[in-house]
């Protein structure tokens, strides 16, 4: 597959508008006009939107339950092993970081060009690699090239009217997550069946695929001539002018922590002595997040009528609620289940209802609005990968499942007294 870089949209049904929108070179506060491209999005693109943000982001999950695997094949501890979802984090707060705010300048489809060719460079790494260092490499350039999600978040909200951006946020969001149910459960079953590296070289075949169903996506308003360093330069004004953005984010990261301290230590935890379950049950553990995802669909009307904050509260006690379960009971399977269901649920819930209210603060900076959102819910999340393993290492089951209790309960108290 060819990625022409120099090939400006010439399958965008809103190319006409893009020609049209005024732009404005000034800074944070800049807008241009509103728009006739909102009209273009229609369900067809938006459904094809949810499964290209599951498809991308699969990539920073399928790590997860191979981590015994992969430990076994490089010849590595399961400490070390288990650093890995931390350093394909790391890499995806990169690629937040540095690459979303480019939306804002470069275009959808030009931005979609490059992180799908780096993806398929990255694939390819991780499915060849023959020692740890190298597939630990591959795993931050995956993790910087799968930040697709996050460029079709912003470009949608700028695509729908106001009253839609609740509904369509939480049906991309709904493919995200199931993304991250289909990593658990592909990954698993896959290397019970062929092994670890078959997983890789599948999601270069999704990513080859999705990249030629959104060629016909509309391509939102450019709505910036600013560079590249004054786009980066604005984002620290953006977050401390957006007490919102602040709030939302914060409360949405003490949540993604908890959450993936659990699903590190999980996996950990179910494959070794205690329970001696195989990676691929420990793949379908992670089916639980199907009624999660179910979840945030069901939430998104209620978000365009501004329920963000109870949401968020209810969200973060479920899932508090989850991992008291799975601490307390956690040598019955069911218990397991049950914590995993409430937990995933509410992780579902608590991202969508933060990031709608996120994306609300400033409309016309939605692309760097997401970057600082998500680059701090997914540093959190890294450090609480990292923090997984060790915490599981040192402390057992039941104390680290309680340490993320802690933290999802403190995400509570800030969608409270937000």
């Amino acid at each position: 597959m060819v990625f022409d870089l120099d090939t400006v949209y010439l399958h965008s049904r809103g190319m006409a508008d893009v020609r049209q929108a005024p732009k404005r070179l000034d800074g944070v506060g800049a807008k241009t006009a509103d728009t006739s491209d909102r009209a273009g999005l229609g369900s067809r693109h938006v459904a094809w939107m949810s499964i290209a943000a599951g498809v991308s982001v699969a990539n920073i999950y399928y790590v997860q339950p191979l981590l015994r695997p992969l430990a076994t094949s490089f010849a590595v501890s399961d400490a070390l092993a288990g650093l890995l979802p931390m350093i394909t984090m790391v890499g995806y707060a990169a690629g937040l970081l540095l690459v979303v705010p480019v939306l804002e300048r470069a275009g959808l489809h030009r931005l979609m060009r490059w992180l799908n060719a780096g993806r398929l460079i990255a694939l390819a790494l991780a499915a060849s690699a023959t020692g740890y260092p190298v597939f630990a490499a591959a795993s931050v350039l995956l993790g910087a090239t799968s930040v697709l999600a996050q460029i079709l978040m912003p470009a949608a909200a700028s695509l729908v009217p106001p009253e839609a951006v609740g509904r369509t946020t939480a049906r991309i969001t709904a493919g995200l997550f199931g993304g991250i149910v289909g990593a658990r459960v592909i990954a698993g079953a896959l290397d019970g069946l062929l092994g670890w590296r078959p997983v890789y070289a599948l999601s270069a075949l999704a990513t080859l695929v999705v990249h030629l169903a959104l060629r016909r996506l509309p391509e939102p308003p450019l709505r910036h001539a600013l560079g590249y360093r004054a786009l980066l330069r604005s984002l620290l004004p953006l977050l401390r002018s957006e007490r919102g953005l602040r709030r939302a984010a914060l409360t949405a990261a003490a949540g993604f922590a908890a959450f993936n301290i659990f699903w590190t230590a999980v996996t950990l935890y179910v494959t070794g002595p205690t329970h001696g379950w195989s990676t691929t049950g420990a793949g379908l553990l992670g089916m639980v997040g199907v009624v999660g995802t179910a979840t945030v669909l069901a939430t998104g009307r209620f978000l365009d009528r501004g329920a963000q904050r109870g949401l968020a509260v209810a969200a973060a006690g479920v899932m508090a609620l989850g991992l008291l379960i799975a601490g307390l009971w956690g040598l019955s399977a069911g218990a397991l289940i049950l914590g995993a269901l409430l937990l995933d649920s509410g992780a579902r819930v608590s991202n969508v209802a933060n990031q709608t209210h996120a994306l609300r603060q400033r409309p016309e900076a939605r692309a760097r609005l997401n970057t600082l959102y998500m680059t701090t819910y997914f540093a959190a999340g890294s450090v609480g990968s990292a923090a997984g393993a060790l915490l599981f290492a040192h402390i057992g089951w039941t104390l680290t499942t309680l340490a993320a209790a802690a933290l999802a309960a403190l995400g509570a108290t800030l969608a409270a007294r937000a």
